[in-house]
């Protein structure tokens, strides 16, 4: 494993190739908590996202969606 490897291990919060941090503003958390919304509450989307993704990646939704007060 490379340095880069284990320094975006270290950060998981680091964007993947630059390692910037993602900082949304007031209009983009909003858009960000309806999408999040729509994905717990939809269905086809949750199967959408197990299936591209992964199961775990539909409890990160959940969990993001839940500490931007949206559950």
């Amino acid at each position: 494993m490379s340095n880069a490897d284990d320094d975006q291990n270290l950060n998981p919060a680091l964007n993947e190739r630059t390692n910037a941090l993602l900082m949304l503003n007031k209009e983009e958390r909003k858009v960000i908590k309806e999408l999040l919304i729509m994905t717990i509450y939809s269905e086809s989307v949750r199967g959408y996202i197990e299936k591209r993704l992964g199961e775990e990646y539909v409890r990160v939704a959940e969990k993001l969606l839940e500490t931007m007060g949206g559950i």
